[in-house]
């Protein structure tokens, strides 16, 4: 039997406030795709951001983000199941918030907020129909000053039944090489 939410979320996880939540919006909230999305989709809990380092960089490999969101019918196929669209925007948007969740002066910030990716590669297990709910949780695997390397992972809320997974690299540049791009 799958693992219940609680017991794949570990306790050591911040629920997501208000502020950051309100945060979430303002960051995703510039995006005009799937904007009926956007109002089912919210953080739930994080793990806690690192101070910033000696380097002006956080130590972030294997820190997670979890959010959530409701399937509605303006991101289905014609068979009434989650668009495969829709999931690499779900990877898209929520690793990228990762990202910005953990940004700091000089890192990962400026004009190229979040990084621009470089790559994203989906695997689709199991439908998802209008009303599921979903749990995305998104695992900085490996981050540094100009590359990151991000995971998300798609399943139902309820009973853990995976059913999509992203593998997305981004890459940053930040100061005078950001305004020459």
């Amino acid at each position: 039997m799958p693992l219940s939410i609680d017991q794949q979320i570990p306790a050591d996880m911040l629920p997501a406030t208000q502020e950051d939540k309100d945060y979430f919006d303002e960051v995703v909230g510039g995006s005009h795709f799937a904007r009926d999305f956007l109002d089912v989709l919210k953080p739930y809990a994080f793990d806690l951001v690192p101070a910033v380092n000696s380097r002006g960089m956080r130590r972030v490999d294997g820190w997670k983000a979890v959010y959530e969101a409701t399937v509605t019918k303006d991101v289905t196929n014609f068979f009434g199941f989650m668009h495969g669209a829709a999931h690499a925007w779900l990877v898209d948007t929520c690793t990228s918030a990762a990202i910005v969740q953990n940004h700091a002066p000089g890192f990962w910030d400026g004009q190229m907020l979040g990084g621009v990716s470089v790559n994203l590669d989906m695997q689709y297990f199991n439908p998802a129909s209008i009303g599921t709910r979903l749990r995305i949780i998104v695992t900085i695997e490996r981050i540094n000053s100009t590359l990151a390397n991000l995971r998300c992972d798609i399943s139902e809320w309820d009973t853990g039944k995976r059913i999509s997974s992203g593998v997305h690299t981004k890459a940053w540049r930040g100061g005078k090489a950001a305004a020459a791009l």
